[in-house]
């Protein structure tokens, strides 16, 4: 059911069949748009789960995401061939000395690979300048460590975050340096930070590691829903140039794999993990999660479909495509959906043709 807005009273009169189904499809990207790309967490509103207050209106959800702006989160979701970007948290120093590691580690000094004994990787700090070989990384701990509040060599909170922005095999790597500074420009502006590229490992990397305090005392504290902001602005400079990079939830996608935490990718990396993490998440709450996407992505197909504006209807062939292929379980959500969007547009050829249109008697008779 769709809740109609408050505001001035509509004109009296019959409303055109094509401005009634633009409303009606408009209202329904909203609604399920919102379900899908912003779920209440939790414990909130109606109940948490990602379900929607029992009154929240169709003026409410507009308010948190556009018709249009559904279309743009779909398209590109659905985009054959985008590749999901990668932003994890790896760590962060508690105390000086661990944050003076990092540098050493990210910059590989001593590595054989950029030259042996005192030799590093070049490094980048926020104001673009550049820092190279052990003397440097020594002068960049010792700035560090005065930049705001005193940092000890040991610390009982952590002092800086370490995190890796990561794109597969292929990406080209000055494209992901060149998108992570700008990334970093905006999310950590106040903050030190310094990066570095690599790409010895085959999928081009970045590694940043970030003050946690600002030099306005205010503290970095991420949590989930920053580093899905940090993802969809690395996401939005890395096709900024050129590159065809998405930054959708798991949710989203109706995906539910189970991710190793570090400590078991760097076991398994020395052969030393002994049990391995389920692939797929199986608890009632991921389950639950991944059932109200797959619904949400056929409503708003569904939505797309009934649209009198042929790129709708285009973009819902793609929603159900993507449905089919890649959302587990949404096989039979997608047939619905396509054929929904077939008799909406056998309905259109008729209607171009002059043939009267048959009625739809799954639904019943109308009252």
């Amino acid at each position: 059911m769709l809740f109609r807005s408050a505001g001035p009273a509509a004109p009296q009169g019959p409303t055109p069949e094509s401005s009634r189904s633009t409303l009606d499809t408009d209202g329904m990207l909203s609604e399920w748009g919102a379900r899908l790309f912003y779920p209440i967490p939790k414990g909130k509103g109606g109940g948490g789960g990602g379900k929607l207050p029992l009154l929240t209106t169709v003026a409410a959800l507009t308010a948190v995401m556009s018709p249009n702006e559904v279309r743009s989160r779909v398209r590109s979701t659905v985009s054959p061939g985008a590749t999901q970007v990668m932003v994890k948290i790896t760590g962060g120093g508690r105390g000086m000395k661990a944050i003076a590691a990092h540098f050493r580690y990210i910059g590989r000094q001593g590595k054989e690979e950029v030259g042996g004994k005192g030799k590093t990787l070049e490094i980048e700090d926020e104001r673009g300048e550049k820092i190279q070989g052990r003397d440097g990384l020594v002068q960049l701990a010792d700035e560090w460590r005065v930049a705001g509040a005193y940092i000890d060599d040991d610390s009982p909170r952590r002092e800086a975050f370490n995190i890796v922005f990561s794109m597969p095999v292929g990406t080209p790597p000055e494209a992901v340096r060149a998108a992570t500074a700008e990334a970093a420009r905006e999310l950590f502006e106040g903050h030190k930070y310094v990066f570095v590229m690599h790409e010895d490992q085959g999928a081009p990397h970045v590694h940043l590691s970030v003050r946690a305090d600002r030099y306005d005392g205010v503290r970095l504290s991420p949590r989930k829903a920053d580093l899905d902001r940090w993802r969809a602005v690395f996401a939005r400079n890395l096709q900024d140039r050129g590159v065809n990079a998405v930054a959708s939830r798991q949710p989203v996608r109706a995906a539910n794999r189970n991710y190793r935490k570090l400590w078991e990718e760097r076991a398994a990396g020395r052969g030393q993990l002994t049990r391995q993490r389920p692939a797929q998440r199986t608890s009632a709450r991921a389950l639950a999660v991944r059932a109200d996407a797959i619904k949400a992505w056929e409503q708003i197909a569904r939505a797309l479909a009934s649209s009198k504006d042929p790129s709708d209807v285009r973009l819902a062939v793609e929603a159900v495509r993507y449905l089919s292929e890649v959302a587990p379980g949404g096989k039979d959500a997608a047939q619905m959906a396509g054929q929904l969007a077939k008799k909406q547009e056998a309905d259109r050829s008729a209607v171009e043709r002059g043939t009267p249109l048959r009625p739809d008697v799954s639904k019943g008779p109308r009252r």
